[in-house]
């Protein structure tokens, strides 16, 4: 595929769908920057993953990406809102406020 454009307005809302083997995992992963673009560019607020260190990639995973997965990653040990606040208290945000 070529010529594909995507922009995602801040505070946005999104599902990514299709069928199976279509691409969605692989775009989820480049979009979170746990895979690099292998073409083209990609830029996450405003930091391009292809480019960005592994310091870069973490604090935009930590403050700015946030994935809700299907059905599994969630930590046994916590409750349903324990593991949405989790990556909250991770980047540094107050419990209340996390909450």
């Amino acid at each position: 595929m070529s010529g594909i454009s995507l922009e995602i307005e801040r505070g946005a809302y999104i599902a990514i769908v299709g069928e199976s083997g279509s691409g969605k995992t692989t775009l989820m992963h480049v979009l979170g920057g746990l895979d690099r673009p292998t073409s083209g560019t990609v830029s996450v607020d405003g930091i391009d993953i292809g480019r960005a260190s592994r310091a870069e990639l973490k604090r935009l995973r930590a403050t700015r990406i946030g994935f809700v997965f299907q059905g599994f990653n969630l930590i046994a040990s916590l409750d349903a809102l324990e593991n949405v606040m989790l990556p909250a208290r991770y980047a540094g945000v107050a419990p209340e406020r996390a909450r």
